[in-house]
């Protein structure tokens, strides 16, 4: 049974009608926004690298979990396929009208539950698998016991479900690794199950979630040739074993990589086309050798695809991952911010003298995740400060208003000096009661999952850019 009638969307009607056509000003806080023009600049930069690349492209909607955005993530192209992750069932029904129409449009639709399959999950994505046919929904195995389950899967729905092998990339937290005897363990059963037609054995997937601890472009895309490269020898072995049990061949595998960094990294080999980047002789290298490696999957038989979720919105973790060029990747391309009001002010009460302030947002609205680049929750933006200009420098060395401590509900803004230009903090800068100010998370993720719905701006709408033109309402629940 779904989760939707335990956890309703919020009203999309009745918010449009109350907040559409108002600033962000006047909407009561913590709120999250969304600016949509950022959204689409960082959704259209991943598919058109794609489409240059003759990459697979697959969306995880987890970030958000909104209609809205999905189909910013998959574009217009009627000649593309949608293909998506989920990391909560809730999020597969919320989408699915959507899908359905896709469907009736005569795009291809998949949905990839991002868990390792488990029996709770069998009726809810049976029904998903139901509703949009044959081919539509994938599954993740990392243990032998799971394809039991899956058979489950296509006995209630009458559609044979699509399977992947999870790779364990180094980050212990799901799948195997390809050079273990449990991956060959795990493939036995994964082609008895196919040969019996119970799955479709379909590729290999990875998420090398330790690429967030990456400094550089160069090392986004080594990490991308690792996933890739082990991706390759799971499958080649998957091949050589069904060759060696004299099993019908296999179809072509997908190679399923990224994380957001990693995915990210992919643009780069792209540097350079249009004037606006540098690129270093490393840089060159690795794009190089990444290029052949996607060329030596697909001289083997099988097809290459990215897989990403947080790259729309962005934040301080993908900024400290420097993953892309500036040109590509900056302050500017963050496309979530937190709203939130000024409650208190406390001069002289932090380090060195310095003013603290009280703001309405703690880890309830922005949650506990950290960044490596600075100690801290989240960063102020110059949004309403008069004098204060966006940010030019590495998020490193951001000097400025950051929540320096956090309780449930209270944010304590600290001021951050920066290391090459330390100094006390500006007037112009400094907050004041009853002010709004937005504020940078790290890790989108967390953060929009604290909230039922977004108020979405529009910053190319020139005079305008605090006005709310939209509300996302999102899936709800697990």
């Amino acid at each position: 049974m779904s989760s939707a009638a335990f956890y309703p969307t919020s009203p999309k009607d009745a918010l449009a009608a109350l907040y559409v056509g108002k600033s962000t000003r006047d909407v009561p806080t913590p709120a999250a926004v969304i600016n949509v023009a950022a959204a689409r600049r960082n959704c259209a930069r991943m598919l058109q690298a794609c489409e240059k690349l003759n990459l697979g492209w697959r969306a995880h909607v987890k970030t958000h979990k909104t209609v809205e955005l999905t189909r910013l993530q998959v574009g217009a192209d009627a000649s593309r396929p949608v293909s998506l992750i989920v990391s909560t069932l809730a999020e597969a029904e919320f989408l699915l009208p959507m899908l359905t129409e896709y469907r009736s449009q005569g795009r291809g639709v998949n949905v990839l539950y991002g868990l390792p399959i488990a029996q709770n999950a069998v009726s809810r994505l049976a029904a998903v698998a139901k509703a949009l046919g044959e081919g539509s929904v994938s599954v993740l195995l990392d243990d032998p016991a799971q394809l039991a389950v899956a058979s489950e899967l296509q006995g209630l729905s009458g559609v044979v479900p699509h399977a992947h092998i999870k790779i364990d990339m180094g980050g212990r937290r799901a799948g195997v690794a390809e050079d273990s005897a449990r991956f060959m363990e795990l493939a036995d059963a994964a082609l008895d199950a196919h040969r019996q037609g119970t799955i479709r054995l379909s590729g290999l997937y990875s998420h090398a979630g330790h690429s967030y601890g990456g400094d550089s472009r160069v090392a986004a895309i080594k990490m991308m040739q690792e996933e890739v490269g082990a991706m390759l020898r799971g499958a080649d072995r998957l091949r050589a074993r069904a060759t060696d049990r004299a099993l019908p061949a296999l179809p072509s595998l997908v190679v399923s990589a990224g994380a957001s960094p990693t995915a990210l990294s992919v643009q780069n080999l792209l540097a350079g086309e249009d004037g606006a980047d540098s690129v270093a002789p490393e840089l060159q290298a690795e794009t190089t050798s990444l290029s052949a490696l996607f060329g030596l999957v697909k001289e083997r038989g099988h097809a290459v695809e990215i897989h990403a979720g947080v790259y729309p919105t962005l934040d301080l973790q993908q900024l400290a991952a420097h993953s892309l060029s500036s040109s590509r990747l900056s302050w500017g391309d963050m496309a979530l911010t937190v709203l939130a009001d000024v409650h208190s002010v406390y001069p002289g009460r932090g380090a060195d003298g310095t003013a603290e302030a009280l703001i309405g947002s703690g880890g309830l609205a922005l949650g506990r995740e950290f960044c490596k680049a600075y100690d801290g929750m989240a960063m102020l933006t110059p949004w309403g400060r008069a004098g204060v200009e966006m940010p030019r420098c590495d998020v490193e060395d951001f000097q400025g208003w950051v929540v320096g401590r956090f309780s449930q509900e209270h944010g304590i803004l600290t001021w951050r000096p920066s290391k090459a230009t330390a100094g006390p903090p500006p007037e112009q800068g400094m907050v004041e009661v009853g002010q709004k100010v937005r504020l940078w998370p790290n890790h989108a993720c967390i953060t929009s999952s604290h909230f039922g719905w977004y108020f979405v701006v529009d910053e190319d709408r020139t005079g305008k850019e605090d006005e709310i033109v939209d509300i996302w309402t999102k899936a709800r629940g697990w």
